[in-house]
């Protein structure tokens, strides 16, 4: 992370590469230095169950729900009036859901991925502890520090995940030579 928030910065340059950042760790963290970051990922990366869980969920909604021929276009299956349609094909299922549950991720973990962002890409002199950086930012920006950036990062979550769940999906179902359902 140190080494693309140099890059983007466009400042004199600390690193040389992810070899030169590896030595910096383990000179000011010791042999553990590399995982100096660990604590903070883990927290962050925990929060996929909501990924997962909620793809889940949405995936068998929307297995539930059928096409028919005017308004709203979709119906639950078995509900009163309903004309038997359809069902919504896997990989639009696949792609539907993986977006929403992205969606649903990136609500839930966000103030985890800011505090974990500035927790890794802080500088080496006094470093505030992962623990200590959720108050750090909360009495240095407020609740707002929390989501800061929050709207590009709901926006490019639905599309991003949507298509590499899809094709996830799809390559699975190759895989296990389901054809082209």
């Amino acid at each position: 992370m140190r080494l693309q928030v140099q890059y983007a910065s466009g400042a004199e340059r600390k690193y040389r590469g992810p070899i030169d950042v590896a030595r910096h760790l383990t000179k000011q963290y010791g042999a553990l230095g590399i995982w100096h970051g660990l604590t903070a990922t883990m927290s962050q990366r925990s929060f996929f169950f909501f990924l997962w869980g909620s793809y889940d969920v949405y995936s068998e909604w929307l297995r539930s729900l059928r096409m028919t021929p005017s308004f709203p276009y979709l119906a639950k299956a078995g509900s009163p009036g309903e004309v038997e349609g359809r069902p919504l094909s896997e990989k639009l299922i696949n792609f539907i859901a993986g977006g929403l549950a992205a969606n649903t991720f990136w609500c839930l973990c966000y103030p985890v991925d800011v505090v974990k962002n500035r927790f890794m890409t802080q500088g080496d002199e006094n470093p505030i502890p992962f623990q200590k950086m959720f108050k750090h930012v909360y009495r240095t920006e407020g609740l707002y520090g929390f989501v800061r950036g929050f709207v590009p990062t709901f926006i490019r979550a639905f599309p991003t995940n949507a298509s590499a769940i899809f094709v996830w999906e799809s390559t699975m179902r190759l895989i296990k030579n389901e054809g082209r359902r």
